[in-house]
């Protein structure tokens, strides 16, 4: 079920990087955002910290919006959000301890899909459409390839615990499998596909990728520890929840967009 299902997402996912227009590709990200809103509600809920789904979800489609179309000024829309939050908690019922946890839960849970996810609309859009299409594209593959090799080098060869406190099945060895294959993964890309695209920024841009995007796994792994589950759903069959196909996207989209906006070379 597992690989099944790996075979009608990956073209899927790869079809909307290479066709969707500014607009739709913004919907699209928009929904998989709300499917990981809607799971970060179940983790917030099992640590005791129960959100406000109707505050959360417009606030993050308007934060989104705001963000990557550039139509309003994100600061202001961001400022008001935070109002709303607080608003929304002190008129909420239960005792002060839960509407604190809650407006925590509710703030966390919005900045952390939006303000990960609208860097992906930007790297696509923002540097030209071929441009956007090719780094979006080495992103997935790193962290793909990265992903499935630190699963399976992990499970055969892993020894030493990389992060027993936060996921006690992830190990030394697979996360630097995981971060080699990554780097191979892009480099081959850059040699067959994509050469205009300059081997030194691919060695560097992946590496980064890697890390972050392994960062960015025990991150969401940390939560779902917190709240005691195994997985952030059950959305996608053999996979677990939208959220956790997205963790290590979720750091490796604002790392790609910070180094194509301050380091890569302007065309």
């Amino acid at each position: 079920m597992r690989l099944v299902t790996a075979l009608v997402l990956i073209p899927a996912v790869l079809a909307l990087v290479l066709y969707a227009s500014p607009l739709f590709f913004m919907l699209a990200v928009g929904i998989v955002g709300t499917a990981c809103l809607y799971e970060f509600f179940q983790i917030a809920a099992s640590m005791g910290a129960p959100c406000q789904p109707w505050f959360c979800y417009p606030a993050f489609w308007l934060l989104l919006a705001a963000l990557s179309q550039k139509q309003f000024p994100a600061a202001a829309v961001l400022a008001v959000v935070l109002l709303v939050a607080f608003l929304a908690g002190m008129w909420r019922t239960g005792s002060m301890r839960d509407r604190a946890f809650g407006l925590m839960a509710n703030v966390l849970g919005v900045l952390y899909l939006s303000l990960l996810l609208s860097p992906a609309i930007s790297v696509r859009f923002n540097f030209g459409s071929d441009l956007g299409k090719q780094w979006i594209i080495v992103l997935l593959v790193v962290i793909w390839i990265g992903d499935t090799a630190a699963l399976m080098i992990g499970r055969k060869f892993g020894r030493h615990l990389f992060a027993p406190g936060i996921s006690p099945k992830k190990t030394n060895e697979g996360a630097i499998a995981g971060l080699l294959a990554g780097v191979a993964a892009a480099i081959l890309l850059r040699q067959f596909v994509f050469a205009n695209l300059s081997l030194i920024h691919v060695i560097v841009v992946s590496l980064l990728l890697g890390m972050f995007g392994q960062l960015g796994d025990l991150a969401e792994s940390m939560l779902k520890r917190a709240a005691e589950i195994k997985d952030s759903s059950h959305l996608i069959p053999g996979h677990g929840g939208v959220l956790d196909r997205v963790d290590s996207l979720l750091f490796a989209f604002p790392i790609l967009y910070l180094y194509l906006l301050w380091l890569y070379p302007s065309t």
